[in-house]
Formats: C-alpha cells, sequence, structure tokens
C-alpha cells in the first residue's frame, strides 16, 4: 500500500492496464460528503501520478483509509480502446470520463 494523505492509501491493483484516468471526474455526492473535497483531490493526484509512471494501470484502484473505509476509482476508457478506431471523438468525449465511489454504491 502506498500511503497518500490523512491515512489514506491506495491498494496494489490486482493487474496491470492502459488506463490513464484522463477523463472527466465523476464522484459521488457520498464520498465527497464522507470523505471531502482535500482526500478526493489527492486521490486524483496520486491517479494520474500512479498512471504516468506506470504507462498505464488498471480501470480498477482502490484507496482504503486506516478505518478500513474504501473508495473505488472505476475508469471507462483504455487507451486501446480509445485508439482502436470502434468509437467517434463524440464518443469518446462522452465516455472518457472515471467515477468515485463506494463499495456498495451502484
Amino acid at each position: 500500500m502506498y500511503l497518500i494523505i490523512n491515512e489514506w492509501a491506495r491498494r496494489p491493483q490486482e493487474q496491470k492496464g492502459d488506463y490513464f484516468f484522463n477523463g472527466k471526474m465523476y464522484c459521488t455526492i457520498r464520498v465527497m460528503n464522507k470523505i471531502g473535497l482535500e482526500i478526493v483531490s489527492a486521490i486524483v493526484h496520486d491517479l494520474h501520478a500512479f498512471a504516468k509512471a506506470e504507462q498505464g494501470i488498471d480501470y480498477l484502484q482502490v484507496y482504503e483509509r486506516s478505518d478500513g473505509l474504501k473508495v473505488f476509482c472505476i475508469d471507462q476508457l483504455s487507451q486501446k480502446m480509445m485508439q482502436s478506431g470502434d468509437y467517434t471523438l463524440e464518443e469518446i468525449n462522452e465516455y472518457n470520463y472515471f467515477t468515485i465511489l463506494f463499495p456498495d454504491e451502484k
């Protein structure tokens, strides 16, 4: 685990990938109310730094607080998907986003 801020750590990823979390960010209101903008910003900063350092990461990244509270970060489109030609520019603009949510949110 890699500590990012205020007892929050990124869990090891289960597999490699080619996701960069570089689209629009959506965060559920529950996450924002529970952990706040400072932690959400730190998580996003860490996601971008980690993706850049690894030249792509898994679509699912998990952050955990020392008391066991977890948030999921889920990216929608990989680099391969965006470069495949299967999506129009409009579709890429629409679907290139990532979401930060609690595990029990669907």
